[in-house]
C-alpha cells in the first residue's frame, strides 16, 4: 500500500514537471484540519439521547490542477487522514449476534470509540464565481489502511431473553465490551462539496463536506441494526508551486 502511495506522488510531481510549460497544470500540497465520524442511517434508527464528538487531527496531502479555462479547474489529489470520534447512547435491547447464530441483549449506557487511517483520492471540478472565489464538487475514493470500533456497556442489563432486556430497571450489574474492528471495510466512496478562497496568487483557504456512499462496515456485519456511513468536514489550505 505504502508503494502505490508514493507511486501516486511521483506520478502528480511528473504530470505537474510535464506540464509546466504550458501553464496549464500546478501542484500543490494540502494541510488540513478532519472533523468527522460516521452517522448511522436511517436517521431514525439513532437512539435516543445519543451524542458524538469528532476529535480534530490533521490531514496532509498533495494535488494537481488543470486549468480548462477562465471558469473551470479540474482537480486530483491524494491526502492522509486520520478520523476518531466518541460516541455515547442508552440503548435498550441492543443485539449483538455471534458467529454461531446466537445473540445477546444489552439495555444501559454505551460508550464507542472509533478511530480510521485512510488514504483519499479525491477527483475535483472548482468553478469561479467571482475574484478568488471557487465553488468546489467532486467525488472520492478511499482506501482504509487502519481501523479501530469498541463498544463499552456499562450499569446496564445482559441476557440471552429479549424480555429480560425490554424490561430492564436500570441501573444493572453488567459491564460488557465488544470490538467489531474484524468487520470494518477496506474502502469507501462518495461525494464532496465545498468552497475555496484565494489570500494571494499561491494560497487559498477551502472547506469541504464529505459524505459517504456506503457504510463503513462489510456487507455481512449484522452486530448493528443501522448502517454507518462517513459524514467528514475538511477545513484546511494549498500552496500553489506557481502563481
Amino acid at each position: 500500500m505504502y508503494k502505490r502511495i508514493l507511486f501516486c506522488i511521483l506520478s502528480l510531481l511528473f504530470i505537474n514537471n510535464l506540464y509546466s510549460q504550458e501553464n496549464k497544470f500546478n501542484f500543490y500540497p494540502n494541510l488540513a484540519v478532519d472533523l468527522g465520524g460516521a452517522i448511522p442511517f436511517p436517521l431514525s434508527d439513532i437512539p435516543d439521547g445519543a451524542g458524538g464528538t469528532p476529535e480534530p487531527y490533521p490531514m496532509v496531502g498533495i494535488g494537481t490542477e488543470y486549468t480548462l479555462n477562465e471558469k473551470w479547474q479540474f482537480g486530483l489529489e491524494l491526502n492522509y487522514h486520520l478520523i476518531a470520534f466518541t460516541a455515547t447512547a442508552d440503548v435498550v435491547s441492543q443485539e449483538t449476534t455471534f458467529d454461531n447464530g446466537s445473540a445477546t441483549y444489552f439495555t444501559g449506557y454505551t460508550e464507542t470509540d472509533v478511530e480510521l487511517r485512510f488514504v483519499e483520492f479525491p477527483l475535483l471540478a472548482f468553478y469561479h464565481l467571482n475574484e478568488g472565489k471557487r465553488f468546489l464538487f467532486g467525488a472520492y475514493y478511499s482506501r482504509i489502511l487502519e481501523g479501530k470500533f469498541l463498544t463499552n456497556g456499562f450499569d446496564g442489563v445482559l441476557s440471552n431473553n429479549k424480555e429480560d432486556t425490554d424490561n430492564a430497571v436500570l441501573p444493572g450489574p453488567a459491564d460488557i465490551s465488544y470490538s467489531f474492528n474484524q468487520f470494518l471495510d477496506n474502502y469507501d466512496y462518495g461525494l464532496l462539496i465545498g468552497y475555496s478562497y484565494d489570500i494571494g496568487q499561491r494560497i487559498y483557504l477551502w472547506g469541504r463536506i464529505n459524505v459517504g456512499f456506503k457504510s463503513i462496515f462489510v456487507p455481512d456485519f449484522n452486530n448493528i441494526d443501522y448502517e454507518m456511513y462517513h459524514v467528514r468536514l475538511n477545513i484546511g489550505a494549498s500552496f500553489k508551486l506557481r502563481g
